[in-house]
C-alpha cells in the first residue's frame, strides 16, 4: 500500500484531487435539492364545504399558510340536510392550495360525484370532477372556468350550478371553487364544495397626491381713461 502512494505521490495525482476517498459517513447518502425561494406575500388557503343561507355552514376544513406547507382532514360532513360528504382534505403553502372533498351528495339538487377538487398554483387554477351528476346530468371531469350549468328541479325550478369557479380578489390573489350551486328554494342557499386560493398580494396603489392649480396666465387689457 505504501509503494502504490509513493507511485502516485511521484505522479501527482494526490495533489491535483484525481484520487478520492470515501468516508462512511458520505457513503451512500442521498443529495437533497435546495428549496425554491418562495415569493414575498405569496399565500395559500383553502376549505372544503361551506354554505350561506336558511341552513348555514361556516367553512369546513380550512386552513391558511404563508410559509410551509399545512393541512386538515375531516372524516364526514353531514351536519346538516343540506350536503354530505366524507373524506375532506385541503392543504395549502405559500402560493399553494388544494382542496379535495369526497363522496359529496346534495339531496336538493339531485348532486353527487365520487370526488370534487380544486387547486391554485402560482396565480393559476383548475378544478375536477370524478363520476358528477346533477339532476341526472353528467358532469365534465375537468370543466373549464366559470362553466354554468343550469340544473332544473322538479317542483323547485332552476338552480344555477357554476363549475371551476375563478375570480380574481380585491387583493389580487386567484380563488378557484370547483362547485358553487344555489338553490331557490327556502330563500335561496349558496353551497360551496372544494375552494382554494392562492397568488401574492397586489401592492396597493398610491393614493393620488394635491393637485396644483396651473399658475394664471395674465391678460394684457387696455384700460379707457376718464376725465
Amino acid at each position: 500500500m505504501r509503494a502504490v502512494l509513493r507511485r502516485l505521490t511521484s505522479a501527482g495525482l494526490l495533489a491535483t484531487g484525481l484520487v478520492a476517498t470515501t468516508t462512511p459517513a458520505m457513503a451512500g447518502t442521498p443529495m437533497t435539492g435546495t428549496a425554491a425561494p418562495r415569493a414575498a406575500g405569496a399565500e395559500g388557503a383553502a376549505y372544503g364545504l361551506t354554505a350561506t343561507g336558511p341552513i348555514p355552514l361556516a367553512p369546513v376544513p380550512t386552513v391558511s399558510s404563508t410559509s410551509d406547507e399545512v393541512s386538515k382532514s375531516l372524516l364526514r360532513e353531514d351536519r346538516t340536510k343540506l350536503v354530505k360528504a366524507s373524506a375532506l382534505n385541503v392543504r395549502a403553502r405559500a402560493g399553494h392550495a388544494r382542496s379535495t372533498v369526497g363522496r359529496l351528495n346534495v339531496p336538493a339538487a339531485k348532486l353527487m360525484a365520487s370526488t370534487v377538487s380544486a387547486t391554485c398554483d402560482g396565480g393559476q387554477g383548475s378544478a375536477h370532477l370524478a363520476n358528477a351528476v346533477a339532476a341526472g346530468r353528467r358532469l365534465m371531469a375537468a370543466p373549464p372556468p366559470n362553466t354554468t350549468v343550469p340544473v332544473e328541479l322538479d317542483g323547485v325550478g332552476r338552480a344555477a350550478l357554476v363549475l371551476n369557479k375563478q375570480q380574481r380578489l380585491p387583493n389580487g390573489r386567484l380563488a378557484v371553487t370547483a362547485m358553487e350551486l344555489q338553490l331557490p328554494q327556502n330563500g335561496g342557499s349558496t353551497l360551496r364544495v372544494a375552494s382554494a386560493t392562492c397568488g401574492r398580494v397586489a401592492a396597493p396603489r398610491p393614493a393620488p397626491g394635491p393637485v396644483e392649480a396651473p399658475a394664471p396666465t395674465p391678460v394684457k387689457r387696455d384700460l379707457p381713461v376718464t376725465g
